[in-house]
């Protein structure tokens, strides 16, 4: 698995390191987001091609994705993963956001929290934004579970 510019990463490197999301399994894109990504690095290079890899089987192949470059430590134009190039487009909206598109024209928007986050805002966030119907802004999903008045356990995401 190469990524442009000519770094390298195993293939084993990255399936090691399972993406941290969800995405609403009805895929009916009732929400103001279809899903939620933790990533553990401000590195997209890095982060990226498991994301990929992991949303391959549940909303087909990513041809795209688009992101907030202030979110993340250099941008590269694209990324190839498992023989396949992703373009990656910058956009200035939130730094909170990924826009995913796929080859039938259909495209999904994440929920991207900051690497930094503590885990169970983290959790909350994801476990939100992959909700059907979700109706909260970014802002409000980042905000602390506490003020939010969440006491509900929630389910894990892979370490």
């Amino acid at each position: 698995m190469s990524v442009d510019g000519g770094l390298r990463y195993p293939v084993r490197m990255v399936l090691r390191r399972v993406p941290r999301f969800r995405i609403d399994p009805s895929l009916s894109h009732s929400g103001v987001f279809d899903g939620g990504w933790w990533p553990r690095s401000r590195r997209i290079e890095r982060e990226l091609p498991g994301l990929v890899q992991a949303l391959w089987p549940v909303v087909g192949p990513v041809l795209h994705v688009a992101v907030e470059r202030s979110a993340w430590d250099g941008v590269p134009e694209r990324i190839t993963v498992g023989g396949h190039v992703v373009r990656i487009n910058c956009f200035s909206s939130s730094a909170h956001t990924m826009s995913v598109g796929g080859g039938h024209q259909d495209h999904f928007l994440l929920l991207v929290v900051p690497p930094a986050t503590r885990r169970s805002v983290a959790l909350a966030a994801v476990a939100s934004a992959a909700s059907p119907g979700n109706s909260r802004p970014a802002s409000r999903l980042l905000a602390s579970p506490a003020r939010r008045g969440r006491s509900q356990p929630l389910p894990p995401l892979p370490q």
